[in-house]
């Protein structure tokens, strides 16, 4: 299933902002950042952001299965 919403990160400011799948695909210009006005913006894939929130936390497999540790 597809996301309905896409993340971007600006170069320039390193900050990270959502758009919903609807509104891009309705707008036909550039993406700029809401932050610092750059047009340097890159998509996320999900698996980015996926990898971005396992670093902060610890996992392990019990079963086969990835399990937080607390």
């Amino acid at each position: 299933m597809e996301p309905t919403y896409i993340s971007y990160l600006c170069n320039r400011c390193k900050g990270e902002f959502v758009l919903l799948k609807e509104q891009v695909d309705k707008f036909a210009g550039d993406i700029s950042c809401p932050y610092c006005d750059s047009r340097n913006v890159k998509k996320q894939t999900v698996g980015d952001v996926l990898k971005e929130c396992m670093q902060e936390r610890s996992y392990k497999r019990v079963n086969g299965a990835l399990r937080e540790k607390r």
